[in-house]
């Protein structure tokens, strides 16, 4: 016994079901892939921002704890202790719950109010820099993000 020959339309059907294969595992293919590039580059890119943040909040952190030990009207320290347990506070570990951009906004008005209160002396870091013939006078970076 031979097999039956194939019907005309089943060949049609199996060309056209083929092309729909090769479209889905093509597409499946670069989903896949597009997945891994995009987990590569948005690590590398919350890395950077990452470090960047927490030399911000190191220089405040550093800024408030030799604040604290100066001389300040109790006002002055309150708003010290409290800028300092923010940034204590402020979150570790990977949360997605956690509200990163908010607390970065908070510390940082807690830290223009700090500012204000003492008159602009608190992170207000004036270095003079002696060129053999001169000094002059160079101030800190922005620490805005």
């Amino acid at each position: 016994m031979t097999d039956p020959e194939p019907d005309f339309n089943s060949l049609l059907d199996n060309i056209v079901l083929a092309e729909e294969n090769l479209n889905r595992e093509g597409y499946e293919e670069g989903l896949e892939e597009g997945r891994a590039r995009g987990i590569k580059e948005g690590y590398q890119l919350g890395y950077a921002q990452g470090v960047q943040l927490g030399a911000e909040l190191g220089e405040i952190y550093a800024l408030v704890v030799y604040q604290q030990t100066k001389a300040h009207s109790e006002k002055i320290q309150r708003a010290l202790q409290q800028l300092r347990k923010s940034i204590d506070d402020f979150p570790r570990d990977n949360n997605p719950e956690a509200d990163i951009i908010g607390a970065v906004e908070s510390i940082r008005n807690q830290f223009k109010r700090v500012r204000i209160l003492t008159a602009g002396k608190v992170g207000k870091v004036v270095k003079k820099v002696s060129d053999n013939s001169s000094s002059v006078e160079q101030k800190d970076k922005d620490l805005s993000f």
